[in-house]
């Protein structure tokens, strides 16, 4: 009886590893297309999340002989940064409340190893995980303000975030960190995606930290990119 029950689960683990293997990808290069938005913030400073958007395209390449191993390397246009209602006060005392905004843009490559199973012919899943590199190209940190009483008036201002400055928050245009992707493809073309990216690299610049520190003495803490995706894709 136990060489049966054996046999019997032997023939079951033969055959699911048959049907994975008549459902596996085809090996070589191919390519999607993929938009989506992001929920990003800036850990370390006390801002809200910010919703931005995020496109680009992906280069997959499903290694040979590896049974859904492949690599991907992509070019993302990404939205990040924070938000944040304010409180300022003017010389003759008047308090403005206002919205304080740091919308930071990125050109990012993302490079992942990932893991594809195919369910049957028409969906698959993966699972895909590995670090970014960005390089920031439009930074802008904003402030809007209306007062409150009878000299009521409006101010806005804002200048480049990405600028070095010793006297304004600016932020180094290099940023790093480890990202992951789940998803879901039908019909080998159509992909549903969510993932999650942690920044590692600190988004002060150096001389606004020292003259900070100058300033006050204090060290002020290290600051990163942290971001939430939901993307749809067509693979090509």
């Amino acid at each position: 009886m136990k060489k049966i029950f054996t046999m019997a689960v032997a023939l079951l683990m033969f055959a699911g590893n048959a049907k994975a293997l008549e459902y596996e990808s085809e090996q070589g290069f191919t390519w999607q297309a993929f938009a989506g938005m992001n929920t990003t913030k800036i850990t370390g400073i006390d801002y809200k999340g910010k919703v931005g958007g995020v496109f680009g395209v992906k280069l997959d390449y499903m290694l040979p002989k590896a049974h859904g191993t492949y690599i991907s390397a992509g070019l993302d246009w990404t939205m990040k940064g924070a938000k944040d209602d304010d409180v300022a006060a003017s010389e003759s005392g008047t308090i403005y409340k206002g919205t304080d905004k740091f919308k930071l843009n990125y050109m990012e490559i993302p490079v992942r190893v990932g893991y594809r199973y195919n369910l049957s012919s028409e969906l698959g899943v993966y699972g895909e995980f590995g670090p970014y590199f960005a390089m920031g190209i439009r930074g802008k940190h904003k402030f809007n303000a209306d007062a409150d009483g009878s000299d009521a008036r409006s101010s806005e201002w804002s200048y480049n975030a990405f600028k070095k400055s010793t006297v304004k928050p600016n932020f180094q245009r290099w940023d790093a960190g480890l990202g992951f992707r789940i998803g879901a493809e039908y019909n080998q073309h159509y992909n549903l995606t969510v993932g999650c990216d942690w920044g590692i690299t600190d988004m002060w610049r150096d001389k606004y930290r020292d003259a900070i520190f100058d300033a006050s003495g204090d060290d002020i803490d290290k600051i990163h990119n942290f971001n939430l995706t939901i993307a749809f894709g067509y693979r090509f």
